[in-house]
């Protein structure tokens, strides 16, 4: 089956559901829209799929269930650290290590993977390496700016972009991404 790939520009708000509570995550514009490719592994695929068919100055509203977005919350993804993991030169790093903030460390294979401060203790750190919106359905209600047939050097462009931003880990950038948090053959960023 050959994949049509497609430059689509959407302005949408994007709210967040969570045990019955909502937040507004992200909005963006007409002036200022999403813009991405299909097809090449940069956006959710139920994203995509709720878009594909949409054409310039189509509305669209739809929830993507958390198993199609990020994944239930996984308590086992939360990890407590000694302090002495974040020290530099000697002094522990508080310029960088504070709650709520998001770091990129290390895999035991040398993958990197972010994570968010949840606390500094004396003795430790918590990091929490689930997704910000683990757990979370989420609602996308906007409008289609522009969606059209991607070009050969917009898709050249993307591509040149991925093996620029990779340095070989995950295996290198094959077009692919890192959702359920393993690397399969593309890119963590």
């Amino acid at each position: 089956m050959e994949i049509t790939n497609k430059y689509l520009r959407v302005a949408y708000t994007l709210v967040s559901h969570r045990d019955g509570e909502c937040e507004e995550v992200e909005k963006t514009t007409r002036e200022q829209p999403f813009a991405f490719l299909t097809g090449v592994g940069y956006t959710l695929d139920a994203f995509e799929e709720n878009l594909k068919d949409l054409k310039k100055g189509d509305t669209f509203d739809f929830t993507i269930s958390s198993a199609d977005a990020y994944g239930d919350y996984d308590p086992d993804h939360v990890q407590d650290f000694d302090r002495e993991v974040f020290t530099i030169d000697g002094k522990f790093d508080s310029a960088h290590i504070y709650a709520g903030n998001v770091v990129e460390m290390m895999r035991a294979d040398g993958s990197p993977i972010l994570g968010t401060v949840k606390e500094v203790t004396p003795l430790k750190v918590v990091m929490d390496f689930n997704h910000p919106l683990a757990g979370c359905d989420l609602q996308f209600v906007g409008s289609v700016v522009e969606s059209r047939l991607a070009t050969d050097a917009e898709l050249k462009k993307f591509y040149d972009s991925l093996k620029a931003s990779c340095s070989g880990g995950c295996g290198g950038c094959k077009g692919g991404n890192c959702s359920d948090g393993g690397c399969e053959g593309g890119c963590c960023h």
